[in-house]
């Protein structure tokens, strides 16, 4: 279009004219508020997701215009190592999503957000003159925007597509990197407030008629993170909003770009700024908000404050915290509790807090803390207060104590809690546990029974350490002096050692069984059953006598009850089925003598035993 001449022209006069306000403008305090409406066209994007995005792209471009935005550091970090003589611009621009007095015709009642779904066509509305206008729709080709060089807030506005306009992925539009912080707009809004490429219209000898930004030639892509590019004269400005960079890698705007758009906005945009007051709702209060501290509540009682103060808004302001106004933002005095904060300037804005007061628990140290030894009962626990209040203690554990000045003797070992708390109900709790002490100490052999028909299950065990004589218990009963248990069974034993100081040491051991090899000291078991029932059911049919071991010499007699001998065997598998001389005897009680030897020495059997007892006959 610069090639039309009269374009041109008005192009170079609305240029100078800006030039030359800039040099008497003095700074800008009160914000430019700036009425926004959005018109999606045949994107297939649902209301609720529109105004999603619609949000997150006003809340992108107010913190990018005004150097709030959260990357700002980046630049903070770069300058003045790579552009000494350059400063980041914060402008009092402000954007709003216009919520006030819409154009008849479009559906918007008062308060809805002037968004609109396929009701304009293309990049031009005049029914919405007055507004900063944003028409997204899939642009293609490649563009992700464009805007006039100067727009006129006459209907016209800024063209984004889509898949770069806010930051917010919905209603199947998805935003993605490099292009998904809103700086796609931030860029074209800065051309429609009259901002060029840094490059201008190319090469070295280019303009784009702001001092503070460097020379270039071309556009800079991509993300740069850090370097210094230079490919004219000066480093390049890539950060600037202005450049092609990925988003992540543009986050300021110069002083002389800030300072050229709110100039421009200042000459040519009155009818926009004019009606922000009527479209954005309680635009007089937009920036207004306060911070609230807080000093908790200490032990002592009474003592909490608030502290609240503002930003923007006009004074005088009034305080209120609770039912109490002041003029000013200190509220003292105050207890532990929620609060509500509201504070109201003098165009009636108001803004909201809520707070919470803690109390501040006692400063309590555990200044002694001494364990019972061997059961003395001596144990003791000296708790104090670092407060300049009064405090008593209580000790909670097997019984329940009082002190006034928080020492506790007499004490077994055992799990304690100090409770200390003063008049205005100011407490706190400090654990302690006392252990029994004891320099007694015990070493444990255990050996698993490994004979048959035979408990030998052996605990052995030495105290050391203590005072002696040791007293040894196992499983509460068996009392030794020696520490050395035997014929144990399997399972679990309970072992109790003792020295005359008290000393004790307690646990528990558990036996099984190993059959891997006998014990050398396991006895030979005979088993002589005491009853049969020889009536050839098949069960106890007969006298059979079993051994644990290999035996010789074996002789098995029997006698009834008058001495008679009813049956005599050498052979230990013989088995007597209740029968004498080819007949059965009668039921009744029987003698037996058996005899036998067992355990061999140079193959001779060297242990001779017998025993007696009786059988009972059972038909």
């Amino acid at each position: 279009m610069m090639g039309m001449p009269a374009y041109a022209e008005a192009h170079q006069l609305r240029l100078q004219a800006v030039r030359d306000a800039q040099m008497f403008r003095p700074p800008c305090n009160d914000p430019l508020l700036i009425p926004v409406a959005v018109h999606f066209q045949n994107t297939g994007i649902p209301m609720n997701c529109a105004i999603d995005m619609a949000l997150s792209q006003i809340e992108s471009l107010n913190d990018d215009f005004a150097g709030t935005n959260a990357d700002i550091s980046a630049w903070q970090d770069l300058q003045p190592g790579i552009w000494p003589g350059i400063s980041n611009g914060e402008s009092c621009i402000q954007f709003c999503l216009a919520t006030l007095n819409h154009p008849q015709g479009f559906g918007l009642a008062e308060g809805d957000y002037a968004i609109t779904l396929d009701q304009t066509d293309g990049d031009f509305d005049g029914a919405w003159s007055g507004y900063l206008n944003f028409f997204v729709y899939t642009i293609g080709g490649g563009t992700l925007g464009y805007s006039p060089l100067g727009g006129n807030g006459n209907g016209d506005g800024v063209t984004c597509d889509p898949a770069y306009f806010g930051s917010v992925s919905c209603g199947g539009n998805s935003i993605s990197a490099p292009y998904n912080m809103g700086r796609t707009l931030t860029h074209e809004v800065g051309h429609y407030l009259f901002l060029e490429h840094p490059w201008g219209g190319g090469g070295c000898a280019s303009d784009d008629f702001v001092d503070d930004t460097p020379v270039t030639d071309n556009a800079q892509y991509g993300c740069p993170a850090g370097q210094t590019i230079v490919n004219c004269t000066e480093a390049i400005l890539w950060p600037s909003y202005m450049d092609y960079c990925d988003d992540a890698c543009l986050f300021m705007f110069s002083e002389g770009q800030v300072d050229r758009m709110e100039t421009y906005v200042e000459q040519n945009l009155q009818s926009v700024l004019n009606q922000a007051v009527t479209q954005c709702q309680e635009a007089a209060c937009i920036g207004f908000d306060i911070s609230v501290s807080v000093t908790n509540e200490s032990c002592s009682g009474g003592d909490g404050q608030v502290s609240v103060s503002t930003s923007a808004g006009n004074a005088p302001f009034t305080f209120t915290l609770g039912d109490v106004e002041e003029p000013v933002g200190l509220f003292d005095g105050l207890n532990e509790g929620s609060y509500s904060v509201m504070v109201v300037d003098d165009n009636d804005c108001e803004a909201l807090s809520n707070v919470t007061l803690n109390r501040t628990g006692p400063d309590l140290q555990l200044l002694l803390a001494v364990d019972e030894y061997c059961s003395d009962a001596a144990g003791l626990i000296e708790v104090v207060a670092n407060e300049p209040s009064s405090f008593t203690f209580q000790l909670t554990g097997d019984t329940l104590l009082n002190a006034a000045g928080g020492l506790f003797e007499g004490l077994s070992a055992g799990s304690y809690a100090v409770e200390a708390s003063n008049a205005t109900g100011c407490a706190g709790t400090v654990p302690v546990i006392l252990v029994n002490g004891s320099d007694l100490g015990v070493s444990v052999a255990q050996r698993d029974i490994n004979c048959t028909w035979f408990e030998n299950g052996q605990i052995e065990v030495e105290a050391y350490g203590g005072t002696e004589p040791y007293a040894y218990t196992l499983d509460g009963e068996i009392l030794s002096e020696t520490g050395v248990f035997t014929t144990l069974s399997a399972g679990p034993h309970q072992l109790q050692v003792a020295d005359v100081d008290g000393c004790i040491f307690e646990a528990e051991y558990t036996l099984g069984f190993d059959y891997a090899s006998i014990g050398d000291d396991c006895p030979c078991m005979v088993y002589i059953p005491s009853a049969i029932t020889p009536d050839n059911d098949g069960l106890n049919d007969g006298l059979e006598v079993s051994a644990s071991c290999s035996i010789t010499n074996y002789e098995l007699r029997i006698f009834d009850r008058w001495g008679k001998e009813v049956f005599r065997s050498f052979d230990p598998e013989a088995i007597w089925n209740g029968g004498v001389d080819e007949a059965y005897v009668r039921d009744g009680l029987y003698l037996f003598l058996v005899s036998y030897s067992w355990g061999n020495e140079d193959g001779a059997a060297v242990t001779f035993e017998s025993r007696t007892g009786t059988i009972q006959v059972i038909r």
